[in-house]
């Protein structure tokens, strides 16, 4: 059992809390809990307990916080929202269909596509990224042979994690990798794909 703390923006323990929903990405081995809140005390911590690795807790482009829990194994989980003082508690146990795991490097989280996803005509890339990373370029490839490749801007973000989505429309053309580069040709991630 993980419990989360809610706090009012003076740091008193909040007695409702924020709006929030949780769900499990399968594919990615993530369970994730979006919220309302705008602030967090962690960003990101290694457990290793029971069903849990790590927990990370991005920034979405709208300043709201959300919390990834990284399974290490499959499980099921349960979610209950508790009031004065607020808080969020999430039971895993172990079981269920098998997860996948995300891919994560010391500055890098990519979420989807998860190690269990499987390819198809759009690649929906998501994760985040912290460090003095400016931008990353997703190329996806047949072999050696860029298919499509496209680029995105991020804002350095020191300390924090800031979350990225970019959604590449492969079409009908056949690959076997998705490749993401940093502006000097670093390769960050590499995730193989069966199609």
């Amino acid at each position: 059992r993980f419990s989360f703390s809610f706090a009012t923006e003076d740091g008193a323990p909040a007695t409702t809390p924020p709006a929030l929903t949780a769900r499990i990405l399968r594919n990615a081995g993530v369970i994730r809990i979006e919220t309302a809140a705008t602030a967090s005390v962690v960003s990101d911590q290694l457990v290793e307990e029971g069903s849990l690795e790590r927990l990370f807790v991005p920034v979405a482009e709208e300043g709201r916080r959300f919390v990834d829990l990284v399974l290490s194994q499959p499980a099921v989980a349960r979610a209950r929202i508790l009031t004065s003082p607020a808080r969020l508690e999430i039971e895993l146990q172990p079981g269920g269909p098998e997860v996948g795991r995300p891919l994560m490097t010391p500055e890098v989280v990519v979420v989807e596509p998860g190690s269990a996803a499987e390819a198809g005509g759009v690649l929906d890339v998501t994760g985040y990224a912290t460090g003095d990373i400016e931008s990353l370029t997703a190329e996806v490839l047949l072999g050696d042979r860029v298919v499509i490749e496209d680029t995105l801007s991020l804002e350095p973000s020191p300390n924090v994690w800031t979350a990225f989505h970019l959604i590449l429309p492969v079409g009908e053309d056949p690959y076997d990798t998705m490749r993401l580069t940093t502006p000097d040709g670093s390769v960050v991630a590499a995730i193989p794909f069966n199609r």
